[in-house]
């Protein structure tokens, strides 16, 4: 046989940006080794006649850090054509760590990025060490590829212990961070992280360790890169989700000043103020400075439950009730005085605006309550002639806050993400497509669907299919250095995936429960995939895994 397999007469997207062509794709072990007309047989010949043939897409921006110890396939970001994610985002991870420290950092990744604690208690198997440490251990276990940044708050827990969630550190501390840093890259990191929004509270209720980092704390941090000849620095400002303020801007060039690596910088969109953000981004790229802001596409739906929620954190008002223990916090919940400061606070929303009038009553867990699923909150409220925010509470309760509440996209708000959505992929070329968060905030929503719903929904209206795979693929993999992987070329990593466009679509999000200790998220299928190939090898066909775990940790190079 002249090779392992070869996809035959499918519309190759080569990743590049440029015109489609008919043609094959032949692979040996795990690399492309042939593309356009190949002669000569295989062990395996994939007729994909009338399929799109692209290279495996990327998702820049995960939490997949903890999911991975359970579910190799890292699904539902497999279930939708994406080949290598990226974990350890905005400062979150659990290596490096002293054994001591890890149930700590345990606890704030499942608080800030909504992961159920019982589920990891369970189910995490790593008990301290380096990032090394963490990540070898999946070599051999994984459906897809993994690539992780080495996060800021484990470097500051491991240097400062609880001090870290307190002040700001000492040059001397800084100087023990640099170290972990650079060794973090030598074993494989793919880059650094961090981020300082506020609404990003640990279990104990305080801030998370990177928000007491000063500007030249992360400066320095961030320099390390520049001894290194990859790297990439996934960073979110302060200011992140209003578009960055005077301060951030310097913070930001200061960063490229000292890395020269590029700049991942917060998602934007409809909710917050993107053109302060673009207008930035374009002003440094005049200036050499490459800054690149996150757009996903996955519909915004979004679902709360009071049990373990961060939805509110940007308000201390009720941040502080939800991070009590269970019977406090329903307790203090009864307090009229409390309610009264819930009122005030969701009268003006912070930066996640969750107007409560809005709210759809979604699942319901006790009889008394089974004729509410599926009814707006705002109805309920009126026919008990309630205020909407008691009813919400008073729902909440009679269910020890398991009764779980959605947010549906529709009306005004669907048309101006519509529109926003729009003008962002059709005139701002430095804003690249991901940010996804798979495997995190679990029971509020699920991005993973961000891949298929942009090449369904927004493909060839907005942008053409060459194109809108070019920004899927070839884009991330440049920007953080992924140099074999992200375009169908001979010698690059077979990462492939093959989907019919027009049968393509994303299912909606469902509630399921298959963490372990019975934890519960939810995910999304997606229709049109035939076809995924992991360094080589079939994973899943027609959205069925074939048992093979052909997945790589990536390690910078």
């Amino acid at each position: 046989m002249d090779y392992d397999l070869i996809i035959r007469g499918g519309t190759i997207v080569d990743g590049t940006g440029r015109e489609a062509y008919v043609g094959d794709v032949a692979i040996s072990a795990d690399r492309i080794v042939g593309v356009g007309s190949i002669e000569g047989d295989a062990r395996r010949v994939f007729d994909a006649s009338g399929l799109v043939v692209a290279p495996g897409f990327i998702d820049v921006h995960t939490h997949y850090d903890a999911q991975i110890e359970w579910d190799p396939l890292l699904t539902p970001s497999s279930w939708n054509g994406v080949t290598t994610v990226l974990a350890g985002n905005c400062g979150f991870g659990l290596a490096p760590a002293k054994p001591e420290d890890l149930d700590w950092l345990v606890g704030m990744l499942c608080r800030v990025e909504g992961m159920p604690r019982a589920s990891l208690d369970e189910g995490l198997t790593f008990r301290g060490g380096g990032f090394a440490d963490y990540w070898n251990r999946f070599d051999g276990r994984l459906g897809i590829n993994i690539a992780s940044f080495v996060t800021h708050c484990s470097i500051r827990r491991y240097v400062m212990g609880d001090a870290a969630s307190e002040r700001a550190a000492t040059e001397a501390e800084i100087e023990a961070m640099k170290a972990l840093v650079r060794q973090g890259m030598k074993e494989g990191a793919i880059g650094f992280s961090s981020s300082q929004l506020r609404l990003h509270v640990g279990e104990d209720g305080r801030e998370v360790p990177s928000n007491f980092a000063t500007p030249a704390e992360i400066v320095a941090l961030c320099g390390v890169l520049a001894e290194f000849d990859h790297g990439a620095i996934e960073f979110i400002p302060r200011s992140g989700n209003d578009g960055p303020d005077e301060d951030d801007c310097r913070l930001i060039r200061d960063i490229w000043a000292a890395s020269g690596k590029p700049i991942e910088l917060a998602p934007i969109g409809y909710y917050n103020d993107w053109r302060k953000t673009v207008e930035f981004v374009d002003a440094a790229a005049a200036e050499g400075v490459r800054a690149h802001p996150m757009l996903s596409l996955n519909r915004p739906d979004f679902h709360l439950c009071l049990n373990d929620t961060a939805t509110f954190d940007d308000m201390p008002a009720i941040k502080d009730v939800l991070c009590l223990p269970l019977t406090e916090r329903m307790q203090a919940m009864r307090d009229p005085a409390v309610r009264a400061s819930w009122r005030e606070a969701l009268a003006r929303p912070g930066n996640f605006p969750i107007p409560i009038a809005g709210l759809v009553i979604e699942t319901v867990t006790t009889a008394a309550n089974a004729g509410l699923a599926g009814r707006p909150l705002a109805e309920v409220a009126a026919e008990r002639g309630v205020d909407v925010v008691d009813c919400f509470i008073d729902l909440s309760l009679s269910e020890n806050l398991k009764m779980s509440f959605v947010m549906p996209m529709g009306g005004e708000h669907e048309v101006e993400w519509r529109r926003v959505n729009r003008e962002l992929l059709a005139n701002h070329p430095m804003v690249v497509i991901g940010s996804s968060d798979g495997g995190a905030h679990l029971n509020a929503f699920v991005g993973a669907d961000y891949t298929t719903r942009f090449l369904s929904e927004w493909v060839p209206d907005v942008l053409p299919l060459e194109a809108a795979i070019h920004r899927l693929t070839q884009e991330p993999a440049t920007i953080h250095g992924l140099s074999d992987r992200g375009v169908l070329n001979t010698g690059c990593k077979a990462d492939i995936v093959c989907f019919d466009q027009q049968a393509l679509s994303a299912r909606p999000a469902r509630l399921v429960h298959d963490f372990p200790a019975n934890g519960a998220r939810y995910v999304c299928d997606a229709e049109g995939y035939r076809l995924l190939v992991v360094n080589g090898r079939v994973l899943m066909e027609d959205g069925r895994h074939t048992g093979a775990l052909p997945g790589e940790v990536i390690r910078g190079c």
